[in-house]
């Protein structure tokens, strides 16, 4: 179903390894045994890069030493924010916080677990975002999380529903910041953004990434995760057919609008 964009946002004009405006967001909860070597693969992967980029991790309400921790961490790098919500407001509500507080034209989007490997994972993110590409997904390599058959069905539904071309929507991804926030987040929820993207006619790829099983501390999401999923899916896929709906009306009785019918091409090669 991809086709006409139904989003106004102010685009980057530059790939993010030419403007390197690009903010690093990870959510954290309870990730104490993480976050030390989080930051020491962090610091490899800019040492590859040659360059430094901003880090923003939101703590999503940890009950743990996270907090003492990252107050060292912080002390310690200085291209690290920390934003800690006083209780737990799950992915959904770390979008939003990550929203509100950067200002760079693209987001990266990492995990605290360290089944991404960011000295890996974010020069693959940055080196795949080419012209005409709107956003990157990391697809997760021989994986062993005990969740693909779940993930196979969702990412399955949403290609044949949304049009969505990539295997992987829900890990690690690239995203143009305005894109994002053009959108209702608390009805796309995190697990759907791509697809919905994918479906308003951006194009969404993505780039084989090695996954690791947990460096330290277990999963937060259990069981209840296939139930809350099933209901965002139906409340994504709802506002997406009304805003289609909405689109091909108004586009049917304005024809002057047709021109922008689709998304931009971009970042320009000027």
């Amino acid at each position: 179903m991809s086709g006409s964009s139904m989003l106004t946002a102010n685009l980057p004009q530059q790939l993010p390894l030419e403007s390197r405006s690009v903010t690093i967001v990870i959510p954290a909860l309870n990730e104490e045994g993480n976050l030390e070597r989080l930051f020491h693969l962090i610091e490899k992967a800019f040492l590859r890069l040659g360059f430094t980029l901003p880090v923003v991790l939101i703590d999503d309400g940890s009950t743990d030493e996270s907090p003492r921790i990252l107050a060292q961490l912080q002390q310690k790098h200085d291209f690290l924010t920390v934003i800690t919500h006083p209780q737990r407001l799950g992915v959904t509500g770390v979008w939003k916080t990550a929203i509100s507080n950067t200002k760079n034209d693209w987001i990266l989007w990492g995990q605290a677990d360290l089944e991404s490997n960011p000295e890996l994972d974010i020069p693959l993110l940055l080196e795949a975002c080419t012209n005409e590409v709107h956003g990157v997904a990391g697809w997760r390599q021989n994986r062993g999380d005990g969740k693909k058959l779940a993930s196979k069905v969702a990412n399955t539904t949403c290609r044949l529903l949304f049009g969505l071309k990539i295997h992987d929507m829900n890990w690690i991804k690239l995203v143009p910041r305005e894109l994002v926030a053009a959108l209702p987040m608390d009805v796309v929820t995190h697990r759907y953004l791509l697809a919905v993207l994918s479906g308003l006619g951006y194009n969404i790829t993505e780039v084989p990434t090695p996954w690791f099983p947990r460096y330290s501390g277990y999963t937060k999401f259990g069981k209840k995760r296939l139930l809350t999923s099933s209901f965002d899916f139906i409340r994504a896929f709802s506002w997406f057919i009304s805003k289609r709906f909405s689109r091909t009306s108004s586009d049917s009785t304005s024809p002057e609008k047709e021109n922008l019918a689709y998304p931009p091409n971009f970042p320009s090669q000027n």
